[in-house]
């Protein structure tokens, strides 16, 4: 059996799966349509089961091709990195990286992010992405996604950026307004629902020894953070938001943080990867300054 074919074919069948289509890997592969049909057919015959499902206008992997999909990469990568040792380490970072985020922290951090990066490597082009909805980093052929809060169970690759904390946050004037010493005292003051939580109504404060749950009189539910600060800008209600968010807000007394001395849930920040990705220098370079520079952008 010889491997040099077998790899080519994982090769074909990782470029189809990531183009989307037959058509769009061989063009990116240099190489003619039949060529890669050809292969695949061959592959799905010496694998014994299909890998694809194919019709006249799309094509996506069966759950087979997508188990043997991630396990492809994987072994590309390793074959990559092969080469990897015995070519120039250093070579010029070149290309495109897609790139996703949420909305919020991809406008106030990653974006920022994006142009220092490219100031750098120049020839790199990155394509930023900003979606509060989940999405599937191997299905939308993503390189790279930025998580914020809790990770769910997932084959992807997380790293942590870094740390950060819900605050409860209005208005000096509305604080002024409500007074609250306790979580009890804001279970009647107008409250600003996210959607990217699921409408979350209950909330934990603690405070040393002691823990209270409250629930919130939710009034309006908004599903950007930066409309949910501006809400509040001009109303009498207050809302939890992340405190990264709202840090040069609260240093400059436009909010205040209600109940300073109570602690609210933390979440992390993080970059997560596709498993077994051949990443190009260029990916690791954005991989490397995004540790750097990102989870400390202000």
């Amino acid at each position: 059996m010889d491997i040099r074919y077998n790899l080519n074919r994982l090769a074909y069948f990782v470029a189809t799966v990531d183009a989307g289509t037959i058509t769009a890997a061989a063009t990116q592969l240099g190489i003619s349509k039949a060529v890669v049909s050809k292969q695949l057919q061959i592959l799905e015959q010496e694998i014994g089961t299909p890998l694809l499902l194919r019709n006249t206008r799309h094509l996506r992997p069966t759950d087979a091709g997508l188990a043997f999909f991630k396990d492809a990469k994987a072994a590309l990568t390793q074959a990559n990195n092969a080469y990897e040792r015995v070519l120039d380490r250093d070579q010029k970072p070149k290309g495109r990286i897609r790139v996703t985020a949420p909305v919020d922290y991809g406008v106030s951090h990653v974006a920022p992010f994006v142009a220092r990066f490219q100031q750098v490597y120049p020839d790199v082009t990155v394509d930023l992405f900003l979606n509060d909805m989940r999405v599937d980093l191997i299905e939308e052929r993503y390189d790279v996604g930025f998580r914020i809060g809790w990770l769910k169970d997932s084959s992807n690759l997380a790293r942590k950026l870094r740390d950060f904390e819900e605050v409860a946050v209005c208005t000096p004037r509305t604080r002024d307004k409500i007074g609250a010493i306790s979580p009890r005292d804001l279970i009647d003051v107008p409250f600003v629902l996210s959607h990217a939580l699921d409408g979350q109504a209950e909330w934990t404060f603690s405070k040393v020894d002691q823990t209270e749950t409250i629930t919130v009189n939710g009034v309006t539910q908004l599903n950007i953070t930066l409309a949910m600060r501006a809400y509040l800008m001009e109303s009498t209600a207050f809302s939890v938001l992340p405190d990264f968010m709202v840090e040069d807000d609260l240093a400059e007394g436009r909010l205040v943080q209600l109940l300073p001395d109570w602690s609210m849930r933390k979440g992390g920040i993080f970059t997560v990867t596709p498993p077994g990705q051949v990443r190009s220098n260029a990916l690791k370079r954005f991989l490397e300054m995004g540790h750097t520079e990102v989870g400390q952008l202000r």
